[in-house]
């Protein structure tokens, strides 16, 4: 084992490879690497012939060197909060530090990375670390754990399958319009137009896109709704937390109406009750079909308001005229509905 400094372990991964090793995943790497310093404590180890890795007490950065013309079955040492796989055989691993009763920090807190090879890797988590996967650029399987677990797919073909945890998210650099989705028997393929590189994804609802956009797989309409009411309340994507937080509410029983009464009392929906009803409705129409009301539907929702119904009542309407927009039940089809919603029944 050895100390090195962040900056020249920083510029040791990037020159390694600046594709893998982007800022942000750099800067994760080091936020759980200097928990207790200023230097890295590295140690690049080689399995034994059982597959057992063994690695100096404090060792906070594990850089494992496998075959580069076979696979390995690797055993890797407990509670290392870093572990970096090197060579081009692929590598089949299974992450269990403390068994499935490992408490997960909460969302938003990663506990563990993990840096695939550049072969076929084979990753499951079988505890509850949250844990971002960063794959390299063979064909790889990944199965998430009890956690909040992020895995960063997007360079090889790649098959992610959730665990337990059920709060698994998928990240791919891009927009929206840089992919075709696809959808059959409770799983989605993801194909990036431009290079053809799949990511099938089953018991993932939610794949992060650059600039806070995403690609959101609802299980039935009631999701789909739910996803659309981030868009028609609040003007944004709906980020995984909040809508892992809703979708289960909505699972427990509480109705679509009872959410967006709590979306519209909310402190991020709070300049709305400013806005003339005009305006309000104008921006809903802007918020969930991209265009401003026309004079008849204007005239339609001012009516309904007018009759006594809330704000939110408006919001939830919204929301599911954009659902049935989605699902294609609807006469009257916008030419556009905002956010990347898919109705998938099994995905969870």
């Amino acid at each position: 084992m050895y100390e090195e400094s962040t900056s020249t372990v920083t510029g040791a991964l990037q020159a390694a490879n600046p594709t893998v090793f982007t800022t942000e995943t750099l800067n994760t790497i080091l936020t759980l690497a200097t928990k207790t310093g200023t230097n890295v404590s590295i140690q690049t180890v080689t399995a034994d012939a059982s597959g057992n890795v063994t690695v100096a007490a404090g060792t906070e950065v594990v850089m494992i060197d496998s075959s580069d013309t076979a696979v390995t079955t690797i055993k890797p040492p407990v509670n290392a909060p870093v572990l970096i796989f090197e060579g081009k055989g692929g590598v089949i691993v299974t992450v269990d530090d403390d068994g499935a009763a490992t408490v997960p920090s909460g969302t938003g807190v990663v506990d563990r990375v993990i840096v695939g090879s550049s072969g076929n890797d084979s990753i499951i988590i079988a505890d509850g670390k949250n844990t971002q996967v960063t794959l390299g650029s063979g064909d790889s399987t990944v199965v998430t754990g009890h956690g909040v677990d992020t895995v960063v797919a997007g360079l090889g073909d790649s098959t992610v399958t959730g665990g337990a945890g059920d709060y698994a998210v998928v990240k791919l650099a891009g927009n929206a319009n840089n992919f075709a989705v696809t959808t059959k028997d409770g799983h989605a393929v993801i194909t990036n137009s431009a290079t053809g590189v799949k990511t099938d994804i089953t018991k993932i609802q939610y794949v992060q896109l650059d600039n806070g956009n995403a690609l959101v797989f609802a299980k039935d309409k009631v999701e789909a709704s739910v996803t659309a009411l981030f868009e028609a309340a609040f003007g944004r994507t709906a980020d995984a937390g909040g809508l892992d937080y809703w979708f289960d509410l909505a699972r427990g029983g509480a109705s679509l109406k009872q959410i967006a009464d709590a979306f519209v009392t909310s402190a991020e929906f709070g300049v709305n009750n400013l806005l003339s009803n005009e305006t309000f409705i104008n921006n809903l129409y802007n918020n969930t079909f991209g265009r401003d009301g026309e004079a008849a539907g204007m005239a339609y929702w001012l009516g309904v308001l007018n009759s006594g119904a809330t704000r939110a009542d408006i919001v939830r309407s919204f929301a599911q005229v954009h659902t049935l927009n989605v699902t294609g039940e609807t006469a009257n089809h916008e030419a556009t509905v905002v956010g990347n919603v898919n109705i998938v029944t099994g995905i969870i």
